[in-house]
């Protein structure tokens, strides 16, 4: 019996003879090359093909192995069908041929793959240290949740993480107003709830578009597109509500917004908004195409419009698309002023198989990215030919006049860059496709004010510039952590109960709220038959202690 064990780790071990046979070893943790080998470790790695990159003779790919001490051999995913692809992959046991999957997936679909045997659970590299870069992100950025995010409720971790800091999507929620209907009637822009309704008043009574017509305006229509519907704006008026189960502590406590107070006053003023003729019931319906059709004509009939951007409308210097300025989040009778805010996701990728022949290696290597400097490479390319600082920027530059949008947040590093991303092949970056950081760089809130001929581009003539500014006041009242409950990890046996109730509640909440706003019979009308359906019929007391129970593992230290 001891010859036969003898001779089955022998066996074991023998692959991994083969892959390193140049001999080497693994360096201290943050220090490089990762291989110490006389020869570069081979890494096999399964990633979505991109007809733009040029892999193997790749800038990114070279920094990667110059650094690390690794050759990387690539095999790709489709980039159509991807996720059905690899999902037969998994099921075929097609993946025994790669040490590394380069794939970006959620938590839920991770987990799937790695219960099916096809990623290997890296939380021992975390707990050993090895994640340097991952760590020092999370000791600089806690609010962010890099990795708790992507851990499971059983503590595992399938990957590196990939996250980019989008601002302007956190705070997708935004209301555009017609200046020049607030120029006509001598209005300001409103700052509370009150003010709001009464400028909308004004808009349906006093000709705003100045036609002689005061039967044509339409004071507020909005969409179901990105950013649209006409509630979320104004119920962070009265209390914080943000996507899909609407979560938010109270007291420490997870609970949901739509018990609240403040939720049901809410729901009354926008239901006074359509009552009076103030709010369109159209905007519950309409896409963003029906909304254009009515917003983007020049008879000027539209005066306020809720959506992320307003692209829908045209490019960023269309005039119709620039008669609309975007407001600051509006404050309640209360005093409540949110924005309704939903973090950055953080997607698991660069996931090691449980056939890599060196796991830590393949570990590190993804770590390894995870930097400031991995995510503007693998972004944009090499500096300063394809990106570079703003500072060094202005000093080749000095006659260009640069803004910053986002006010009071002085610490972050900004970036210009030349986005070659539509041209055919290049061989500079990974098209995003990579565990990646971006760190303290903000891309989004740096502009060229002044090109040094004369041409200005500023609030005044540009609609990007103005949705990028006005995500700065978004991002000043986003809730903070004693109101917010970042994304959620479930066990399976949570998942199952979730299942059954988790989307009926969301779809019976927004369905009787739209109902009641608009006038036709829902069970807003009876406060007590609300609540009573929501944990007799839609189980929210279950909703709710499952998800108490996942925020106390993961985030109540």
């Amino acid at each position: 019996m001891k010859k036969l064990a003898l001779l089955l780790v022998v066996a074991l071990v023998l692959p991994l003879f083969a892959a390193f046979a140049e001999g080497g070893d693994l360096s201290e943790p943050g220090v490089l090359p990762i291989w110490t080998g006389s020869e570069p470790a081979v890494i096999r790695v399964l990633t979505p093909e991109n007809a733009k990159v040029i892999w193997e003779d790749n800038e990114y790919t070279k920094w990667i192995e110059e650094s690390c001490n690794v050759k990387l051999e690539f095999s790709f995913l489709p980039a159509t069908d991807t996720a059905a692809k690899f999902a037969a992959m998994v099921a075929a046991d097609e993946l025994k041929d790669f040490d590394v999957i380069n794939y970006q997936l959620s938590l839920t679909n991770a987990k799937m793959y790695a219960d099916q045997g096809a990623i290997r659970d890296v939380s021992d590299f975390f707990a050993e240290g090895l994640a340097v870069n991952c760590d020092a992100a999370v000791a600089k950025h806690p609010e962010q949740y890099l990795i708790s995010s992507i851990t499971t409720a059983e503590g595992e971790i399938f990957g590196v993480p990939k996250i980019q800091i989008a601002p302007q999507n956190e705070t997708k929620y935004k209301m555009w107003i017609n200046q020049g209907w607030l120029d006509n009637l001598g209005l300001e822009l409103p700052t509370t709830i009150d003010e709001f309704y009464e400028m909308l008043v004004a808009f349906r009574d006093e000709d705003a578009n100045g036609n002689g017509d005061t039967a044509d305006e339409i004071p507020f229509i909005t969409s179901t597109g990105f950013g649209g519907t006409a509630t979320k704006f104004l119920t962070n008026a009265f209390v914080f509500e943000g996507d899909n189960d609407m979560f938010l502590l109270v007291d420490g406590e997870v609970s949901v917004s739509y018990i609240q107070d403040g939720w049901f006053e809410a729901c009354d003023f926008l239901k006074k908004l359509c009552d009076e003729g103030l709010l369109a019931k159209d905007s519950f319906t309409y896409n963003n195409d029906a909304l254009k059709a009515v917003a983007c004509v020049e008879e000027d009939l539209v005066g306020v419009v809720t959506n992320s951007s307003c692209a829908f409308m045209g490019v960023a210097t269309d005039p119709i698309r620039l008669r609309y300025v975007p407001i600051a989040p509006l404050t309640g009778p209360e005093g409540v002023c949110y924005s309704a805010y939903a973090a950055s996701a953080t997607q698991t990728c660069w996931m090691v198989t449980p056939w890599a022949n060196n796991p830590e290696l393949c570990f590190r290597v993804g770590d390894f990215q995870f930097t400031e400097e991995g995510y503007l490479r693998g972004r944009y390319g090499i500096e300063p030919d394809n990106w570079m600082y703003v500072d060094d920027y202005m000093a080749l530059y000095p006659n260009v006049t640069l803004e910053l949008l986002i006010a009071g947040d002085h610490e972050k590093k900004y970036v210009m860059w030349n986005d070659i991303r539509d041209q055919t092949v290049n061989n500079l970056y990974w098209y995003e496709h990579m565990p990646y950081y971006a760190g303290d760089v903000d891309f989004e809130n740096c502009y060229v004010a002044d090109d040094g001929e004369g041409n200005v581009t500023n609030f005044e003539n540009n609609a990007t510039v103005r949705q990028n500014t006005i995500t700065g006041y978004y991002q000043a009242v986003k809730p903070g952590a004693d109101v917010y409950v970042p994304a959620l990890a479930y066990s399976t046996e949570e998942l199952a109960v979730l299942a059954e109730y988790q989307t009926t509640i969301r779809t019976y909440v927004n369905e009787q709220r739209t109902k009641y706003i608009i006038g036709d019979e829902s069970d807003l009308a009876d406060r007590d038959l609300f609540m009573k359906q929501l944990y007799e019929s839609f189980g929210l007391q279950e909703i709710l202690d499952i998800a108490n129970a996942a925020y106390a593992r993961q985030y109540a230290k």
